[in-house]
């Protein structure tokens, strides 16, 4: 019943498409299971439109919702908001089932999590697109180009390969489509980029900096670790999770201070700061890790602390409503991408994170069903189904950030003369989904969006019949 009065509450503010300027919500109606007759449930699927620039039964843009809220953005502005100007195109955005308020259970309990996954996800996408055509353009055959970035450029993909008379061309912009468990490639990449805007000598004191901290949790130095770190709860040593915990925690900020603000600047910065006269590798990292959390009183980095985004099953809390626990799933039953530094010595992080510990962060969260072998035969189902970096794919076009760690899990050479890629140099993760910007971006980055926008314009006309007197 409860499910039911808030389908009808989702309903009445959809009749509504609550406005704001010319982008309205809106909500559509679709199956929790669509691939079970006896399981007839629905659930509202949110989405936003704009049409501000569409002409009568003209072409439909659609920006695909990756793995959080729906984001709007570029249906409002950037470089396919201006596609959709110049070729007439309603211009939507949808919300990936189980987050933000696209919800088709009560909670996250783990026994609600089997409807989270591509297949359903796709087949959410293929009823709403044939939905918009119907409500929208009245166009049963109105073009339609797919947008995605991250899970949503994954998504794009699959629907171009499943369902291929619904869609006539998609743009992934950094979208990994390869799911790898063990994913070593991403700290590798982290590591050639701070080698080429930092310098040989600060990947050297990262990675000697962590490899005298893996000894010393070795030989129980814990109180010295928990001190020089400023660690809230004392580092058990005696913990292999704790421990494991702890170093990822210090990769993570690592990561976090390269890639946040999407700038060159902030690696160099980085590395100017680990390379100031210290006497050893290690308090290179205490003093940078300590100016990081210099607001902080101490630093939690163990794995109890670790876990507690992933835990919570109420889809009102604030992690649930940021997506932790949702990626969390798919990363253990679909994709992986766990960033483990024990399968790869071309990386500075230390060797101790395995697929191991990625195996207990899914089983605290989602239960011990999830073995090692069951994660990895979920992952190869995935590239069992779309084919890993190699999508039988015509029509796409894959844009990739050259800094982007992400970019070792999507094609960088051509797939085939009807499926392009474009490597941006010098350029962080999705840089091309802003405007043409002649003035400030560079010849690449100018090349590439304007290549998107030709590609688009080629897959919407390519089938035109003119009509004849």
């Amino acid at each position: 019943m409860k499910r039911f009065l808030a389908i009808l509450v989702a309903f009445a503010i959809g009749c509504s498409d609550v406005a704001h300027g010319m982008l309205r919500e809106s909500w559509f109606e679709t199956r929790v299971d669509h691939f079970n007759p006896r399981n007839q449930d629905k659930f509202a699927m949110r989405y936003y439109i704009n049409d501000e620039h569409a002409y009568a039964r003209g072409p439909i843009f659609i920006v695909v919702g990756a793995a959080e809220p729906i984001q709007t953005r570029w249906i409002t502005e950037g470089l396919f908001y201006d596609i959709a100007y110049l070729e007439g195109a309603y211009l939507f955005a949808n919300e990936l089932r189980y987050f933000g308020y696209s919800r088709p259970v009560e909670n996250a309990e783990t026994e609600n999590l089997d409807f989270l996954n591509a297949d359903q996800a796709l087949a959410d996408l293929a009823e709403w697109i044939t939905y918009l055509k119907e409500t929208y353009t009245y166009n049963p055959n109105a073009k339609v180009i797919l947008m995605g970035t991250a899970y949503g450029g994954a998504l794009a993909t699959w629907f171009r390969q499943k369902y291929p008379h619904l869609v006539d061309g998609v743009w992934v912009s950094s979208g990994a489509i390869e799911a790898d468990f063990a994913f070593a490639g991403y700290n590798e990449a982290l590591g050639e980029s701070i080698r080429q805007y930092g310098s040989d000598a600060c990947y050297s004191t990262i990675w000697s900096g962590f490899r005298v901290a893996q000894n010393m949790a070795h030989l129980g130095l814990a109180e010295l670790l928990s001190t020089e770190f400023h660690l809230c709860e004392p580092l058990d040593t005696d913990n292999d999770l704790d421990v494991r915990a702890f170093l990822l925690g210090l990769r993570d900020d690592i990561e976090f201070e390269m890639l946040h603000l999407r700038n060159i600047n902030s690696i160099r910065e980085m590395c100017a700061e680990m390379e100031q006269q210290r006497d050893s590798s290690l308090n290179a990292l205490i003093d940078w890790f300590a100016r990081e959390h210099q607001y902080e009183q101490c630093v939690h980095l163990n794995f109890d602390r670790y876990m507690e985004r992933y835990l919570e099953t109420d889809f009102n809390a604030a992690n649930l409503q940021a997506g932790h626990r949702q990626r969390l799933y798919l990363q253990c039953t679909e994709e992986g991408f766990f960033p483990t530094t024990s399968e790869s010595e071309e990386q500075p992080f230390g060797n101790m994170v395995g697929p191991d510990f990625f195996v207990k962060v899914c089983q605290r969260a989602f239960g011990e069903w999830l073995t090692e072998d069951v994660i990895f035969k979920q992952l190869k189902s995935t590239n069992t189904r779309f084919g890993g970096l190699q999508p039988a794919i015509e029509r796409a076009h894959f844009t990739n950030g050259g800094i982007d760690p992400y970019r070792v899990s999507s094609p960088l050479e051509d797939l085939n003369p009807k499926a392009p890629a474009t490597l941006i140099p010098d350029t962080f993760v999705s840089p091309d989904l802003d405007s043409i910007d002649y003035e400030n971006d560079s010849e690449e980055l100018i090349a590439a969006k304007e290549r998107t926008r030709t590609l688009i314009d080629t897959w919407i006309f390519e089938d035109y019949e003119p009509i004849h007197a």
